[in-house]
């Protein structure tokens, strides 16, 4: 019997399908079993890797015609195909599909699939087991989404007849080849996206086929732990067994983990004896690999380029939006991740939780973090061309992301007297340039500096434009280099430093802004900073959100990057349309993390009418709902203060196009006008109701309004609107929202605000995102946000929008 598996991914799950691949073939069962793959958008480096991975690489067309097909997002093409994996696979028995975020751990749950298809035709996994929250009272909410979709597909008769079904889910199934389902799933699957094109929409068509016609009988219905969906309910550790177990007994083995909700970072387990671990809920590779960019041994190495968004960075990595990204890391061979435990360097900053990075053969000396790389990278790429001088490079990481952004780098060091370490950083950086591209020159000086610093520009009458002081950490020694420095940098110049956490190194940063530089740090693990003169600026860096900053008292006088003078309320701004336009979008049309102005400004000019909110506010709704369902953090969204609409209309926009999961938002207001003010409701100082916006003010019926903006964006389905004061409507719609993903909060009064967080704060998920618009202009909506944060002992790291608009990641 010939079986193949076959999965999909673009360029954003290919991190994720690297575990789904892996977990096959590092099994004795999986080595040789064929596996096929869909590219719905991979990169170049990315199909690369899987040419030494998978036997078939397949990309899907549009399997049907529906309306607003040349709309639809690319990857909808990797669902919509499924259907036809015999026309794209052909001369299997078995066709076994796993979806990207899944993947293999016991592999009896791939021998139950192939058996149970092989008995009966078809073979899935409904999402029902004691495990799964659903069936403890959460059935009637969960089918309310199940009866939209039913309805929106294929009308009023089948979502009555079907919506209570235990749902079957159609990420993983196994079908025969010669078996009736795959006609009769293609038919109504096209029938349905005549009606409504979701992503769902293949899902339900599968549902209406096993039970709405006869082919219930010829369906063989598996066991959860052949695919465990995570976002109903999570496993549990079994320390002995190293493995994702039930959480109930007798906690047999899950075999396949769908990690169908938060996709990233760590999880708290519980664990089967009684206590709690925090474990990734992705593959573990037995050989993890560094970098779509590094293949298997005896490959030739691909070649190197710069990526657009973080999802392809190893876990526990991070780079600041806006930051181009490159990725080296296959010509460092011996570099791996550190144990900070055993550094004895007092400043080493073991409480930020990013990748510390070390070379295997010294592994007491840590590199830049990732984040720490890519400011200097991005820094050197305005300097492109010109001269640069690093001051300590170690073995050549920092010189190598220098020299790949095309500057004519001289890389002092004292440790390149050596000829181990000389020959190490000469391989590294050589084969990246090669790799790249680039073509720039590198000069690699032996000595300490300041005084061969100062011989090299006596000899070659030399002064450099961006100048990296990353040497000698302790005494004077960074001072000198930055007396030494000041003067020969140019006029136009950026001086960028390592390792401010040291009070050492913190005083070459010192001495120049004495000096009359500008200066700022960056919140990176070891805290860098730059000062600069002339006509040059540093890069724009936002601190990693997930990271509680706190900064040394030697560096308290500093402007941090990303964040505002004031101790009161950090600022981290959103890129601004400007900024987008301006920048450079590499293998955009693969990068949906990128948000696309274009986008924004079309949509803008739509929803302008029907809204008060300021451009930079929207532009923040727009980018914040993108980041959850590209994200594909689970739950639903939901605005306090609708008003006429435009920003719910927005919203629903940004789930309609993004969201990778059923969803819809819930719109609050009283549709009548605002509600009384208190005493406490003052711009700056002046009480509501003598402004022009109080008490009933901002009246707006729903169906001269709301139902206006939504029809015409098309997306009246996903919104919900409820009429009523907040005291008495969220407490009755808290069940049916469920978990929230994302809250816009705009209820501008003390009272409403507090009704906001008092009722729907617990029910925003760990990472949700909560964005307050009127917080910087009514007094209370301010009062409200500190006095419910007191209450609930938190401290919400708060980034400003505009003059009144903030957002915060809720992080418990």
């Amino acid at each position: 019997m010939q079986i193949i598996i076959i999965t999909a991914a673009d360029a954003n799950y290919f991190e994720l399908v690297q575990g789904t691949i892996l977990s096959v073939r590092e099994k004795p069962e999986g080595e040789n079993v064929a596996i096929g793959f869909f590219d719905l958008g991979c990169t170049p480096e990315q199909l690369q890797w899987l040419k030494t991975q998978v036997n078939i690489i397949q990309k899907p067309d549009w399997n049907f015609d529906f309306p607003g097909k040349n709309e639809a997002p690319h990857y909808l093409k990797g669902l919509l195909a499924r259907p036809f994996l015999r026309r794209y696979f052909p001369n299997f028995d078995i066709y076994l599909w796993i979806d990207a975020d899944a993947w293999v751990q016991d592999w009896q749950a791939v021998e139950l699939l192939v058996k149970g298809a092989a008995k009966r035709g078809l073979a899935v996994v409904p999402e029902l087991d004691r495990g799964y929250y659903l069936a403890y009272g959460k059935l009637p909410w969960y089918w309310q989404f199940v009866y939209r979709d039913y309805q929106a597909a294929f009308g009023e008769e089948v979502a009555q007849k079907l919506h209570s079904y235990p749902t079957i889910n159609a990420g993983i199934f196994a079908l025969q080849q010669d078996a009736p389902h795959w006609e009769i799933w293609a038919e109504y699957l096209e029938q349905g996206l005549q009606q409504h094109v979701s992503l769902m929409s293949d899902q339900i068509a599968l549902n209406r086929l096993v039970y709405g016609t006869e082919m219930f009988d010829k369906t063989e219905m598996l066991p959860a732990r052949c695919n465990w969906s995570c976002n109903f309910g999570l496993p549990v550790w079994d320390k002995h067994q190293a493995c994702f177990v039930e959480p109930y007994l007798p906690q047999e083995a899950i075999g396949i983990l769908h990690i169908t909700g938060h996709k990233h970072d760590l999880v708290k387990l519980a664990t089967t004896d009684g206590n709690q671990i925090e474990i990734s809920l992705r593959y573990q590779p037995k050989r993890k690999p560094n970098s779509p960019n590094l293949l298997p041994e005896k490959k030739t190495l691909p070649p190197l380029s710069e990526i657009t968004n973080n999802t392809l960075l190893p876990a526990g990595d991070y780079v600041s939006p806006g930051l181009k990204v490159i990725l080296p890391d296959a010509y460092f061979p011996n570099m791996i991740v550190g144990d900070t435990q055993t550094c004895s360097w007092p400043y080493l900053r073991r409480e930020i939780k990013h990748n510390w990075y070390v070379d295997r053969r010294a592994n007491l000396v840590g590199f830049l973090s990732r984040d720490e790389a890519h400011i200097l990278y991005n820094t050197a790429i305005q300097f492109k061309g010109k001269k640069a001088l690093e001051i300590g490079c170690w073995l050549g990481w920092s010189a190598c992301h220098l020299a790949l952004a095309g500057v004519e780098l001289d890389v002092v060091d004292p440790l390149l007297e050596r000829e181990d370490i000389r020959q190490s950083v000469i391989d590294s950086i050589q084969g990246a340039l090669n790799a790249s591209g680039v073509q720039t020159s590198v000069t690699l000086v032996p000595g300490y500096s300041p005084q061969r610093v100062e011989e090299l520009a006596n000899q070659f009458n030399r002064k450099w434009s961006l100048i990296f002081i990353d040497g000698e950490h302790e005494n004077e020694g960074p001072l000198n280099d930055a007396i030494a420095c000041e003067k020969l940098a140019e006029e136009d110049a950026i001086i960028l430093f390592h390792d401010l956490a040291a009070p050492d190194v913190a005083k070459g940063l010192d001495y120049l802004k004495q000096r009359g530089w500008q200066t700022v740090v960056y919140q990176t693990m070891q805290i860098m900073g730059a000062a600069w003169r002339g006509n040059v600026e540093p890069v724009k860096h936002q601190p990693d959100p997930n990271i509680s900053w706190q900064l040394p008292a030697h560096l308290q006088d500093y402007s941090v990057s990303g964040i505002s003078v004031s101790k009161e309320l950090p600022k981290q701004k959103l890129p601004t349309l400007e900024q987008r336009n301006g920048q450079t979008i590499l293998q955009s049309s693969q990068s949906s993390l990128q948000t696309s102005p274009a986008n924004f400004k079309n949509i803008l000019s739509t929803v302008r009418p029907y809204t008060l909110l300021s451009e930079s506010r929207l532009f923040s709704l727009y980018c914040l709902a993108k980041q959850i369902c590209v994200e594909d953090l689970p739950g639903n969204f939901v605005e306090c203060g609708t008003c006429k609409g435009g920003s719910a209309a927005l919203i629903a926009f940004v789930i309609k196009h993004y969201s990778r999961r059923p969803r819809v938002l819930y719109a609050f207001d009283t549709f009548e006008g605002m509600p009384p003010p208190t005493e406490i409701d003052k711009h700056q100082g002046i009480p509501a109701n003598l402004t022009n916006f109080g008490e009933g003010t901002l009246k707006a019926a729903i169906s001269e309004n709301l139902d206006k903006i939504c029809k015409l964006l098309q997306v009246r389905d996903i919104v919900v609107p409820i009429k009523g004061l907040f005291a008495e409507t969220l407490p009755k719609y808290k069940s049916a929202i469920g978990s929230i993903a994302f809250l816009h909060a705009d209820g501008d009064w003390y009272e409403s605000t507090m009704d906001i967080f008092n009722t729907l704060y617990d029910s925003v998920i760990s990472n949700g995102l909560i964005q307050v618009d009127d917080y910087g202009h009514w007094e209370g909506c301010q009062q409200a946000v500190h006095d419910f944060e007191r209450m609930k002992g938190e401290s919400f790291s708060l980034h400003t929008i505009d003059e009144t608009g903030v957002w915060f990641q809720k992080l418990k």
